[in-house]
């Protein structure tokens, strides 16, 4: 039937039939034209018939001359043998294509069901998924996952950006998954009709962070609020500030993301928990409890209660350290004015007694002067007693009394000398030695004086 077709238009080409309609449509148009432009309606080509007789002419020229090789070649029997067997293989391309597909998608969903049962398989699935799967954004997505879920988190990395090379093809194998890795309070949703390539920055982001690249975090990720992944891509960024010692914008991250408006109610109060963990961590008590109150009001997370409780508590018992610090300093700050005072009253009393000491000592002075120049045994009495009544340390009374004493036994003695009678002598020996033991002064401080009468008395008993 084709080749009938071919045969027939081939033979049409071949008469001058075709040329001759070709002139005539062409005549026709000319008279046309100049009809138009005749009455000053002359469109474009007006005014130049010939020129574009002469283009549609070499136009149907060319156009017939195509078909008429087209019609040539089409009537070789190798043609359509060559275009019969290209189909074929191209069939067969397709089939064969179409069940690797199909090979590919039953060993994605293996190892996700492996990795989901925690199958001793799943590794050896999730190593041929990498081979046979390498241009597929899903199996790197997958094996990603798998790595960060083991700790291996640069391969984990190597893997997301293999990945976000190819992000245009999330869920070509699983028509959208959800995959969770470590740090994100909530799963990650890869889908093909969009928020893939956040989900993929976001995960980039968390590996980065525990990688020990947290800077690289914050460079690498830049989400709109629109987003469907930017609450977990600001949590992300919360954990590199975390990582970089910044808490204050930890927190602010924490509390944009809770707050945004896309947030899931399970991912708010995931993230406000977090929030309030932070800032129990980091000693900001008060704050965790206003966070701990606010998640039980969206309807409580994990262990929010029994945490409230426990900051209470320690709230309380802080409260109450704190005020038996203040006690305790208070009681020290007054001990230590008592100990002031008292050291200063010490040195007072220190300086009164060096002051009447020396006044003392000056009046000491006076009267063993006084005492050293009187005349007889009454003068010197008088002279001590001048002295007594001055004084007021007993032991500048006793040092004048012991130099009274010892003034008035050498006037003993001298005198003693001067008698003539051994009886007179004995006398006044005697005398003076019951004088010694008799007066206020302990003997044993002029224990010198009454063993020089003693030895006076020997002396004479000889």
């Amino acid at each position: 039937m084709l080749a009938a077709i071919l045969a027939a238009i081939g033979a049409v080409l071949a008469t001058p039939y075709p040329w001759v309609a070709l002139v005539l449509v062409g005549t026709g148009y000319i008279v046309y034209r100049e009809r138009l432009a005749r009455l000053g309606r002359a469109g474009s080509g007006g005014g130049r018939p010939l020129a574009v007789l002469a283009v549609l002419a070499a136009l149907t020229g060319v156009v017939a001359l195509i078909l008429f090789a087209l019609v040539m070649v089409l009537r070789i029997p190798a043609v359509w043998i060559l275009l019969g067997v290209g189909g074929v293989g191209y069939a067969i391309y397709r089939v064969a294509r179409r069940i690797r597909r199909e090979r590919l998608e039953v060993l994605f969903l293996d190892a996700v069901a492996a990795r989901h049962a925690s199958d001793p398989r799943a590794v050896e699935l999730l190593g041929a998924l990498e081979h046979r799967g390498r241009h597929e954004a899903d199996a790197w997505l997958l094996v990603a996952a798998d790595a960060a879920s083991r700790a291996r988190y640069q391969d984990a990395l190597a893997a997301l950006e293999r990945a976000a090379a190819r992000v245009h093809g999330i869920g070509r194998l699983s028509s959208g998954i959800a995959l969770a890795f470590p740090g994100l309070p909530a799963p990650l949703s890869f889908r093909p009709e969009g928020g893939g390539a956040g989900s993929v920055e976001v995960a980039l982001a968390q590996m980065h962070v525990l990688a020990g690249a947290p800077r690289e975090a914050l460079g690498a990720l830049k989400l709109s609020i629109a987003d469907p992944a930017y609450s977990l891509g600001v949590c992300a960024l919360a954990d590199a500030h975390v990582a970089l010692g910044e808490i204050d914008q930890a927190t602010t991250a924490l509390k944009q993301a809770a707050d945004a408006p896309n947030c899931a109610p399970e991912l708010s109060r995931s993230l406000r928990y977090k929030l309030a963990r932070l800032l129990e961590d980091h000693e900001s008590r008060s704050a965790a409890v206003r966070e701990y109150k606010a998640l039980l009001a969206q309807g409580g997370q994990e262990d929010a209660v029994e945490r409230l409780q426990a900051l209470r508590t320690e709230i309380k018992q802080e409260q109450r350290r704190e005020e038996e610090a203040r006690r305790i300093e208070e009681e020290a700050r007054r001990i230590e004015q008592a100990r002031r005072i008292e050291e200063a009253r010490v040195e007072e009393e220190a300086r009164r007694q060096r002051a009447l000491r020396a006044e003392e000592q000056a009046t000491l002075e006076q009267a063993l002067a006084k005492l050293e120049a009187a005349r007889g045994p009454a003068g010197r009495r008088s002279a001590v007693r001048a002295g007594l009544d001055r004084l007021t340390l007993q032991e500048l009374r006793d040092q004048l009394l012991l130099e009274a004493s010892r003034i008035e036994v050498d006037a003993v003695l001298e005198k003693v000398d001067g008698l003539k009678t051994a009886a007179a002598k004995r006398r006044h020996l005697l005398a003076a030695l019951e004088a010694l033991r008799a007066d206020e002064i302990p003997d044993d401080l002029q224990a010198q004086q009454i063993r020089w009468i003693e030895e006076a008395l020997a002396a004479l008993e000889m």
